[in-house]
This record gives structure tokens, C-alpha cells and sequence, in this order.
């Protein structure tokens, strides 16, 4: 009887531990297939947002070449038709965009217009008219004096058209007086078709294109699908305006019904190992191994949050040598190159802090990694050799490139046994973060 309740606890204990190793593996890798999804949405939102930039700045740059020749022919405009039908010409072989008009607007009013056809009604169209679509932009350029470029707008003579308004400003023999405003006007169906955003249908991701206005809201240009709250946002600038590509799987991040069968057979596998009563050894072992795994960081390779932890709690019972040392280290600006560079280059700086400080401090005792961008060592180590290690790792960081970011700074802070004798390492520990807290504000004061 004794044996057969010792056999059911082994069955169950198999079954249970078989269980929560299986789940814990899956989940750890569909977080992974999850992170790198997102980060190929990433890098193709960023490809897409860096087309869609060089595109319409090659066929706005047309607008200063028109500029440049109503200067050079000091407001005459004789020249107007056969430029115009060149840089019509060349805009749709080099991009392959169309265009919808190419104009002059001496005093900003339309006096001429490329091609005639289709565009008559543009002729006398006062672009100082605050009251039309798309001369809130053209009255910014006239008084900026600088191209500024319109969001995609209905246009009087039909269809959706994105335009560069562009200020003329001549010399009239005494002072600089405005002349009036050079416009090229893209149509803006024509131009998406040239982006070829519906390719991204044809890897199986949805999307969204919009531009932001004043207030920070979104307003949509072009989607192909639904997009949902966990998508990838690439913003980008266009001149003086502010657009944004979202991406998102059109099947999600990951496959629900997979999810379902991979659990399925999950339970399956922990039901036959609970079948088994010598699997429990088997599983002790590997749960020694897993528990070794547990405590090390998986990106850098130090002593994880964990490890810190079980040690730390060692030392309440055991009171550290004279000679220890409590060593507090974080690195500067982590979260901006996230923000900016994008989590590969947050991940390199990581690696590299984490080099620097295994390559002085490790002889001495352990580096954990105990958060993001937070490093603790402890070391047995006394006061003379404690300042040339910390000289030494201070002089790697500072000479330290990267692949992706040129820069490394991180801030530390320490207290020392010897400085503190009656202290317990908790209160070494506060002492450490609170001087690494202050040479990170000096760092800031400095840098900013």
C-alpha cells in the first residue's frame, strides 16, 4: 500500500514537474518566434519608411530645379513649357511617379501649368486662398520661405494629389521681394502604387500608412488589412511632415490553433513521463542543470538576477571579509539608443558593458547582471588594487565601438569593507547605488 502511494507521488511529481518544463520551453520559444517576428516587422516598416522617403524627396527636388530657373530668368517664364516637359519626363523614368502638375504662381496666383490638359482649372487658382485644400502649406512657404510639402489632398481638377510649394524670392534691385511659388504636384494613387506596399499583403503582413498632424493624431493614407494594437510603428519625417507605417502579421504574432495542439501535446508527453517512475531521476538531473541555466544571463553570459539573490542571501549568514567590496554599475543612456537605434544596438551596448566588467572584475570575485541595464559585482580585493581595476574598466568602456553605436558609458559606484567596517552588505549595497546614482547625474550634467 505504502509502495503504491510512493509510486502515485512519483507519477504525479513526474507528470507535474513534465508539465511545467514543457510549457516553460514552448512559451520561452514562442516569446523568441514572437520577438523575432516583430523584429523582421521592424526592419521591413524601417526599409519601407526609407523608399517612401527617397522617393518623394527625388521628385520634390524637381520643385528647386523650377525654382532655380524662374531666378535665373528673373520672373520671366518663356522658358516654363519645355523645362517642364523635361522634368515631367524625368521624374516618371527615374522614380516612376506621375505627376499631376508642375505650376508657377507669380503673386501666387497660377499663371502657367504643365501639362494644360486635365489641369484648366488650375489656371487662376489662388494658392493665398486659405479657404482651398492644400494653401494652409503654401501660405507656410511664402512666409517661411522654405519648400514645405502638403499631406495627400482632394484636387479641384479631380483625384488625390501630394504637392511641394516652393517660395520664389527675387531681387528687385534694392531688397529680396517675394516673386511667388513654384508647385509640383505628385498623384498620390499613382504614387503608392509605386511603393508596392501591397507586396507586404504577399508576405502576409498588414499594414497602414498615415500621416500625423499638429495634435499627434493619426490619420490613415493607405491600409491593406486590419492592423492590431500590438503592431510595429516605424514614425519618419518628410520634410515638415510627420508620417507613420504600421505592420502587423496578418495571421498575428503567432498561430493560435498551433499554440492549442503544441499544448495538447504537451499534456500528452507529461502524462506518458508520469507513467514512468524512473523518469524522476532523470528529471532531478535535469532540473540541476536547468537550475544552473537559471543563473546565467542568457544575453551577456554573467551571473543573472537569481544568482545575485541566492548569494546575497548567503551573506546574511556568513559575514564577508575585510577585503570585500560591493561594486554598483549601470550604463548611460540605454533606453535613448533603444528608442532610437532600436533594441540590437540597447543589446550590443549590454554585451559590450558586461565584457568590460568580466574582463577586470571577474579575477576578483562575481559580476551579475541584475536588470536590464544594471550590473553588481562583489569582490575580495583591497583598496590599491580596487583603483587601478576600476581605471582599467573605465578605460576599456571609454575606447570601446560597436558594430552599430560607436559609444559606450556606464557609471559606477562602490563601497568597500575596509571603508565600513560595522556595515552589512545590504547597507554596502545602498552606499554603492547611491554613488553610482551619482556619477550617473554628473554624467548626465556633463552630457546634457
Amino acid at each position: 500500500m505504502k509502495l503504491l502511494k510512493k509510486e502515485n507521488v512519483i507519477i504525479v511529481l513526474s507528470f507535474v514537474i513534465c508539465l511545467i518544463t514543457l510549457l516553460t520551453g514552448y512559451f520561452l520559444f514562442l516569446r523568441q518566434d514572437v520577438s523575432m517576428e516583430q523584429e523582421r516587422c521592424r526592419y521591413i516598416a524601417e526599409n519601407e519608411a526609407e523608399h517612401i522617403l527617397t522617393t518623394i524627396d527625388c521628385v520634390m527636388a524637381r520643385s528647386n530645379t523650377l525654382k532655380a530657373m524662374v531666378y535665373d530668368h528673373r520672373g520671366d517664364l518663356s522658358f516654363f513649357d519645355g523645362v517642364a516637359d523635361l522634368i515631367y519626363e524625368s521624374v516618371h523614368d527615374e522614380t516612376g511617379v506621375s505627376l499631376k502638375n508642375i505650376a508657377l504662381a507669380p503673386g501666387g496666383v497660377v499663371s502657367d501649368v504643365y501639362p494644360r490638359e486635365g489641369n484648366e482649372a488650375l489656371i487662376g487658382f489662388d494658392f493665398m486662398d486659405l479657404t482651398k485644400a492644400g494653401n494652409l502649406e503654401a501660405r507656410e512657404a511664402y512666409e517661411s520661405g522654405e519648400t514645405v510639402l502638403t499631406n495627400p489632398f482632394k484636387l479641384i481638377q479631380g483625384g488625390m494629389g501630394m504637392a511641394g510649394r516652393s517660395p520664389v524670392i527675387l531681387n528687385d534691385g534694392e531688397k529680396d521681394c517675394f516673386w511667388g511659388l513654384v508647385t509640383v504636384t505628385m498623384d498620390f494613387d499613382n504614387l503608392v502604387k509605386v511603393l508596392r506596399l501591397d507586396n507586404l499583403t504577399g508576405m502576409g503582413i498588414n499594414y497602414s500608412l498615415s500621416y500625423i498632424d499638429d495634435d499627434g493624431k493619426a490619420h490613415v493614407l493607405q491600409s491593406n488589412g486590419s492592423v492590431g494594437d500590438d503592431v510595429v510603428n516605424t514614425r519618419f519625417s518628410i520634410r515638415n511632415l510627420n508620417w507613420q507605417l504600421a505592420l502587423y502579421p496578418s495571421n498575428g504574432w503567432f498561430s493560435v490553433a498551433r499554440t492549442v495542439l503544441t499544448v495538447a501535446v504537451i499534456l500528452i508527453i507529461s502524462i506518458f513521463a508520469g507513467m514512468f517512475a524512473n523518469l524522476i531521476l532523470k528529471l532531478k538531473k535535469s532540473n540541476e542543470a536547468l537550475l544552473d541555466m537559471s543563473k546565467t544571463d542568457g544575453l551577456t553570459g554573467c551571473l543573472n538576477r537569481r544568482a545575485y539573490e541566492d548569494d546575497l542571501a548567503m551573506y546574511r549568514s556568513d559575514v564577508p571579509a575585510d577585503d570585500f567590496v560591493y561594486l554598483s554599475a549601470d550604463i548611460n543612456g540605454l533606453k535613448k539608443v533603444n528608442d532610437t537605434r532600436g533594441h540590437m544596438a540597447g543589446d550590443e551596448l549590454i554585451c559590450a558593458a558586461s565584457g568590460c566588467l568580466n574582463n577586470n572584475l571577474s579575477s576578483y570575485g562575481k559580476v551579475y547582471r541584475t536588470g536590464g541595464d544594471e550590473f553588481v559585482a562583489t569582490l575580495c580585493i583591497n583598496e590599491t588594487e580596487l583603483k587601478s581595476v576600476i581605471e582599467k574598466t573605465m578605460d576599456e568602456v571609454e575606447n570601446w565601438k560597436g558594430r552599430s553605436i560607436d559609444s559606450l558609458s556606464v557609471s559606477i559606484g562602490f563601497a568597500a569593507k575596509w571603508e565600513f567596517p560595522d556595515a552589512s552588505v545590504s547597507e554596502l549595497a545602498k552606499t554603492a547605488d547611491q554613488r553610482m546614482y551619482d556619477a550617473k547625474r554628473d554624467h548626465y550634467e556633463k552630457n546634457n
